[in-house]
């Protein structure tokens, strides 16, 4: 089963026995599973916290996934977490929603406290790290103009609900299980039928650790039948469901990770550099001041002023000196400041295919063999072996006399743009985050058909999971190709946005009919 409010209880309960007051010794990255390294006492714990959406959870493990990628939010967690103390693991009302609490010693402030909460809600899991009400920074970002602003910096906020929490759960003979599961939050529509059955409350409930070996999922009881396995542990139970299926994108995931990886090295130097050559530039000054101080250009002094000097040269010397090194630092600007500008642009590329991929479709993933090729991905030891291309498949649906295109990575989106648009096309793209590319053929833009391109839009974009999600849309011929960079950037005019929800029944009848 599923992670539900009522396992997620008792699994931190459990989880708390082990982790309370440890030290974060390290964190790393696998795919889409968190690691912690925990010790205390003599003792060493694993703590994984998996996104993966059929696996969702967190759980301790005797065999820790080994490190194997890199990521903007690890890089953050390292940074704000590790050498921490992890407090407690607690439950927000009886959702799945865990928090970590740590505690982080910082040399200025003292003793910091910040969060790392997990909305634990399959292919909708979100990580976020805080402090003081803040987001520092979080896994899945998504940004919404009314309600829950999911970015760094904004103040987090929790889903809001008007169910009642479980603790407060009484049997009602007349209810159904759909009834039980609207009216109470944590509470899984497959628990909602074994308590109507029993009559039972859901914290009366002995934990059984239990592993569905047909169903490949665990939960705190069997709630399965025959052919389960029983554990000792939770941690266990999770711990031994397998991940049966091959991960296809998991090799151009880690492509793109270490290029990001590279270049974030490459920014952190550029930026040490930049500000070095800027304190060069201060150096005229230093060399106005020689020449203005009155003093004989020929004798040689250990400073005027603040200003150091070399005591084995003439002031003349030392002033040219200072302004060697201001010419020195204006050339260093000339070329580090365009430098910096063209790996942010490519670290906004990558973590632009990054979520491109999570997009696509494995039938589509030999796109990106094409895409990445450019950046060496895969180089061939023999180069007669060039890659071949192939035809571009876009996501088609056709409605009534309108038909959707879909461009869900940069080599769809350029067959897009060069090859499909006509200039009385309308051109749909969820606004300021990274998503699809939607071309709508239509002779007439219903409200309709407006919202349903809208929907697709948001539906196939990094804010999939918000509400009232900010949709642009413009006619084709108002949309053109940035210089330099892949087809998914592109410039708009006269564009309109527009507000939706994602209907959920609405997208998976379209997507049937594809």
């Amino acid at each position: 089963m599923a992670l539900d409010g009522i396992y997620t209880h008792y699994l931190i309960k459990e989880l708390n026995q082990s982790v309370e007051n440890t030290r974060v010794e390290s964190v790393w990255l696998n795919g889409l599973m968190f690691v912690f390294s925990l010790y205390a006492q003599k003792q060493r714990h694993h703590l994984v916290i998996n996104l993966n959406a059929s696996f969702t959870s967190t759980y301790l493990t005797t065999q820790p996934p080994s490190k194997k990628d890199t990521s903007n939010f690890l890089n953050q967690l390292k940074k704000y977490l590790e050498g921490g103390i992890l407090k407690n693991i607690t439950q927000y009302q009886s959702d799945r929603v865990i928090e970590f609490n740590f505690t982080v010693y910082d040399f200025i402030y003292g003793p910091v406290e910040r969060k790392l909460i997990f909305e634990a809600m399959g292919r909708h899991a979100n990580l976020y790290l805080i402090e003081q009400g803040k987001i520092i920074d979080l896994y899945k970002k998504m940004f919404v103009l009314e309600g829950r602003h999911l970015i760094p910096n904004a103040t987090f906020g929790y889903f809001l609900s008007d169910k009642l929490d479980a603790k407060d759960y009484v049997f009602d003979p007349l209810a159904t299980p759909k009834d039980i599961t609207n009216k109470y939050l944590g509470i899984s529509l497959r628990l909602a039928n074994y308590l109507q059955l029993t009559g039972k409350h859901p914290f009366e409930i002995e934990v059984k650790p239990t592993l569905s070996i047909d169903d490949n999922k665990s939960y705190f009881f069997n709630l399965f039948g025959s052919n389960t396995k029983s554990f000792n542990t939770l941690s266990e139970a999770l711990d031994s469901r397998v991940m049966l299926q091959k991960d296809e994108k998991s090799v151009y995931r880690s492509f793109i990770s270490n290029q990001l990886k590279k270049l974030e090295k490459k920014h952190i130097q550029l930026t040490k550099q930049l500000d070095q050559a800027h304190q060069m530039l201060e150096d005229k000054a230093k060399g106005d001041l020689i020449y203005a101080s009155g003093h004989n250009l020929r004798d040689k002094l250990p400073f005027i002023g603040d200003i150091v000097l070399d005591d084995q040269i003439s002031l003349t010397s030392n002033a040219q000196k200072f302004y060697n090194n201001y010419q020195k630092g204006k050339r260093a600007i000339d070329y580090l400041e365009p430098e910096l500008h063209k790996v942010l642009s490519e670290i906004e590329i990558f973590e632009n295919y990054l979520v491109e991929l999570e997009l696509t479709d494995n039938e589509s993933l030999s796109d990106f063999k094409e895409i990445l090729d450019p950046y060496g991905f895969m180089k061939q030891k023999n180069k007669k072996n060039k890659p071949t291309r192939h035809k571009v498949k876009v996501l088609t649906l056709k409605v009534d006399d309108t038909t959707y295109f879909i461009g869900k990575n940069a080599h769809q989106n350029a067959h897009l743009v060069n090859q499909i648009g006509l200039a009385n096309d309308y051109w749909f793209h969820v606004k300021d985050a990274p998503g699809s590319h939607i071309l709508v053929r239509t002779p007439d833009l219903t409200e309709k058909v407006l919202r349903t391109s809208a929907m697709l839009a948001a539906y196939f974009s990094s804010q999939k999971a918000s509400s009232s999600i900010p949709v642009n849309y413009t006619l084709f011929r108002f949309v053109s190709k940035i210089g330099g960079k892949p087809a998914s950037f592109v410039k708009i005019k006269n564009e309109k946005t527009i507000y939706i929800d994602i209907d959920q029944t609405i997208v998976d009848n379209l997507l049937q009919n594809a």
